[in-house]
């Protein structure tokens, strides 16, 4: 990520701890954490931690349910500012801020997004496709930001690249495929989203 993008989300957000607790949450929507992983997570002091679980709660941004003696707290996908802050922070972060800053050395990168089953992990249909890259792509060094994520996330990052000309036919052809892309709620990490469906 660039430093221009990193002042930016400081400057919008203030509190560097604030950033990481809603890089976890908006990053990793169906995983619950406590107090004291979430101090390891972000590797910052337990009362700053504290203090922003206790505000993102207090905005209905994350929920808690207490299990045993701990409480967990996991996003609560339903807030109203829940698409625009992962859209924001996987433009940032994570394989969208690869692909984001590296664009130019990927290939002529026409579209490239993420879908909701990487985002959300909301599985749709019978064919899981992470992140759809449309255009001339180097391959090679695709296929190294996919493995670093890989390997940062701990599981498999599954991806789709067209030629621009094999992606105009499909949707022509009201190709299933395409049509399911085009309907999902994807992160557009590049390129016009107006453009891409009409």
């Amino acid at each position: 990520m660039s430093n221009l993008t990193i002042k930016s989300l400081e400057s919008l957000f203030i509190s560097k701890v604030r950033i990481k607790a809603l890089k976890y949450f908006a990053l990793n929507p169906g995983r619950p954490i406590h107090l004291r992983g979430a101090v390891r997570e972000f590797v910052e002091e337990i009362n700053a931690v504290r203090r922003e679980l206790g505000r993102l709660e207090d905005i209905k941004f994350i929920d808690s349910e207490t299990k045993g003696n701990k409480k967990y707290f996991v996003t609560n996908t339903a807030h109203p500012f829940f698409n625009e802050l992962v859209s924001i922070l996987h433009k940032s972060y994570g394989l969208g801020g690869e692909i984001v800053a590296n664009a130019k050395k990927i290939g002529e990168v026409e579209y490239a997004f993420l879908t909701s089953s990487f985002t959300k992990g909301d599985y749709k249909g019978t064919q899981v496709i992470d992140m759809v890259i449309i255009g001339n792509i180097d391959m090679q060094f695709l296929e190294d930001i996919v493995h670093k994520i890989q390997n940062e996330i701990g599981r498999e990052v599954h991806y789709m690249v067209l030629k621009s000309t094999e992606f105009q036919i499909r949707k022509r052809r009201r190709d299933q495929l395409i049509i399911d892309l085009m309907i999902q709620d994807n992160v557009m990490l590049i390129g016009d989203y107006e453009e891409f469906v009409k």
